[in-house]
């Protein structure tokens, strides 16, 4: 005898779950007054209060632009003007912190365009592309463009912020060119009369104060001797070697180490046939810098 429970007669004869015996709220009608809807509106869901038939929250929900939900969405009050929802989060938005969008080429800004075609030029900084006057005589050219870039990048940590001694300055080509990188004070020592009025004319057009560039008229050696007695340094002293002229002073007063403040940079411009002073005292080799026709020799205070 098989030990088996008999099959059920009719499987459709078993209660729904939410059925009413179940204790489950009878469904309302549409017809039923106080719904809040009038009789027959059926345009909100399957029941005429939104829900389903087994009493769930699944009805059709209502449109952002309805008059009825006036929650700021639909009428643009916190719309944003980049497109984006309240809150989002926009990933090709640039930001400052972490640099351009991706995929976003980054613009350059307009004094970069500026081509740099003559020596007379400014070549970097917030007065590139400006030009210097000059004299028309043969002696007082400016210094090469090529090779004020390469020693402005070379020293450009030490130009920010610093002090700039251009000694034989003439029109001003390196005070000025360090004053547009960043400098905050270029000192310009020149002897001759008409090039520090056109070296005053300069800092006029380029709309630098007393306070940023200062013109010494006098020569070298007095100037050098007054700026030790005042015991007044620079960061930086900048030198053009004059050819034929009697230099063995200037250096020997700079390599003692006048007006060079501690771990100072000296700078000399000269001819590659000029040999370095055998005796550097208080000045150590630091750099040299063949660019030719003019070679650079960086010398830094111990």
């Amino acid at each position: 005898m098989e030990n088996r429970r008999p099959p059920r007669s009719n499987s459709n004869d078993r209660k729904s779950y939410f059925g009413q015996s179940r204790g489950a709220p009878p469904n309302r009608s549409n017809d039923r007054t106080g719904n809040g809807r009038p009789p027959g509106d059926k345009s909100a869901g399957r029941g005429g209060d939104g829900r389903s038939p087994d009493n769930r929250a699944g009805g059709q929900k209502t449109r952002s632009n309805d008059t009825r939900w006036r929650d700021g969405r639909s009428d643009g009050r916190f719309a944003r003007k980049d497109g984006f929802a309240p809150g989002g989060y926009n990933k090709r938005r640039p930001d400052a912190r972490r640099g351009p969008a991706r995929g976003v080429k980054a613009k350059e800004p307009e004094q970069n365009l500026i081509k740099i075609t003559s020596d007379a030029q400014i070549t970097d900084g917030k007065f590139r592309g400006l030009t210097l006057i000059n004299s028309v005589s043969p002696k007082t050219i400016h210094t090469n463009r090529k090779l004020r870039e390469v020693v402005f990048k070379v020293i450009s940590r030490r130009v920010k912020g610093g002090r700039i001694l251009d000694l034989g300055s003439g029109c001003g080509t390196i005070g000025i060119e360090a004053i547009s990188r960043g400098a905050m004070l270029a000192t310009f020592v020149e002897r001759s009369a008409r090039m520090c009025t056109i070296l005053r004319k300069n800092l006029a057009a380029m709309g630098i104060k007393d306070g940023h560039g200062e013109v010494a008229e006098e020569e070298i050696n007095s100037f050098l001797k007054k700026a030790a007695r005042r015991k007044r340094v620079w960061d930086l002293v900048y030198f053009d070697l004059p050819v034929g002229d009697e230099h063995t002073t200037i250096l020997d007063d700079l390599t003692s180490g006048c007006g060079l403040k501690s771990r100072g940079l000296l700078i000399v411009e000269h001819e590659p046939d000029f040999t370095n002073p055998d005796n550097l005292k208080q000045l150590r080799p630091w750099r040299t810098i063949d660019h030719g026709e003019k070679i650079l020799s960086i010398y830094e205070r111990i």
